[in-house]
């Protein structure tokens, strides 16, 4: 069905607005008990795939709503607001059914993509190894030809959605020594023989992240369900991460958003001395410090999804919305808590879930370091810098 801009704008706002509904009325009363550990998976993927929050970005001939990506991080910064931990689960799923149809649209996305648009199918992408994180080029999963398919062996760790997804690309060295160019993708389903999961303990507020790893043993995968082939995959790892940059750090925005929607309303009816909160100047300054500090963040947000959205290099921009909101969403956080009180840490309101999430967000697709490197040699080759 073709529809023209305004006919998109109002089903990008109809989206945007059940992402509000869910969030409200599946979420609020689901992410405190969640953050203690008690999380199930069915509570969340399919009701989230009922209200059309798995096909964010899934061509509508697939059953998707073929947001923009600006549109889908409007969506994220909805759910981030109530539950960072549940919207990372959700989009990491997303995710995956959106690399399906676009690398495998007339072999792997009929036979995945509908399970996974309506959650009752998770999915996820396994990057990172006990050895290898940001430095790609060290993978050591390996994946080696046998008969008409491949042998993967190897492990994966600190992987999203892996304590509970049925099917996860997974990303293998197919030549040694090749680097980065013999790293190709596949999407291996867990039910595998050889397919073992390994748990990971965090913090229970992440645990509807689902957070755990993998280890393969002479796992069989189909040559039909190769994903990206040597060469090919890299790239598209480099322009994911861009991607996950830019709504990590909208997220990070959303939750600082919500904590200050909190702390105005407290403010407002809690008394001290005979006056409300909000008549304290010190108190005023210290909002308004989170609110210019999270004004800023939302503008390089903003700046990257344009980017993104017009096809544009939104490598820096990327960076340094994510260097800059993660920092931001730490910081106002712990001060928009004091600004509470003991009153934020119960349960109402989600300041201590969402100082782990911050900290949890910084360290997600490129430490702060690396992005800061990132940042240096845009700025080192950029035209008159000195």
């Amino acid at each position: 069905m073709i529809l023209d801009q305004e006919g998109l704008s109002k089903h990008a706002a109809a989206v945007i607005e059940a992402a509000h509904q869910f969030a409200q009325t599946h979420l609020v009363p689901n992410a405190a008990p969640w953050g203690r550990g008690l999380f199930d998976r069915q509570a969340l993927f399919e009701p989230a795939g009922s209200c059309g929050l798995l096909g964010l970005q899934v061509p509508r001939e697939w059953g998707g709503s073929d947001l923009s990506f600006g549109d889908k991080v409007r969506v994220l910064q909805k759910l981030a607001r109530i539950d960072f931990s549940a919207a990372m689960a959700l989009v990491n799923s997303h995710n995956v059914a959106v690399q399906l149809v676009k690398s495998s649209p007339h072999v792997l996305t009929p036979l995945y993509a509908d399970d996974l648009i309506r959650g009752r199918m998770v999915a996820c992408t396994a990057l990172t190894e006990p050895n290898a994180g940001s430095d790609l080029g060290q993978i050591q999963t390996t994946a080696i030809r046998h008969g008409d398919g491949w042998l993967l062996n190897g492990s994966k760790t600190w992987i999203i959605n892996a304590a509970h997804a049925d099917g996860v690309v997974v990303y293998a060295q197919t030549l040694a020594g090749a680097g980065v160019k013999g790293i190709a993708a596949f999407f291996v389903r867990a039910d595998s023989p050889g397919f073992e999961r390994v748990a990971v303990s965090t913090s229970s507020a992440l645990s509807s992240m689902g957070i755990g790893g993998f280890r393969l043993t002479n796992v069989y995968c189909d040559a039909s369900h190769l994903l990206y082939e040597p060469g090919k995959a890299f790239a598209d790892i480099m322009g994911a991460i861009n991607l996950a940059r830019t709504y990590v750090a909208a997220m990070c925005c959303a939750m600082v958003s919500q904590a200050l929607a909190d702390v105005r309303v407290y403010g407002q009816k809690r008394t001290a001395f005979g006056q409300s909160l909000d008549q304290f100047q010190g108190w005023r300054w210290q909002v308004a410090q989170a609110a210019t500090a999270l004004q800023a963040g939302e503008l390089m947000v903003s700046e990257a999804c344009d980017l993104i959205d017009q096809g544009g290099e939104a490598q820096t921009a990327a960076a340094q919305a994510k260097l800059y909101a993660t920092s931001m969403a730490q910081t106002q956080l712990g001060s928009l808590l004091h600004a509470m009180g003991a009153e934020g840490f119960l349960d109402d309101y989600a300041f201590l879930r969402h100082l782990t999430a911050a900290h949890a967000a910084s360290l997600a697709d490129g430490s702060t370091a690396m992005l800061l490197e990132r940042v240096a040699q845009d700025f080192r080759f950029k035209p008159g810098a000195s």
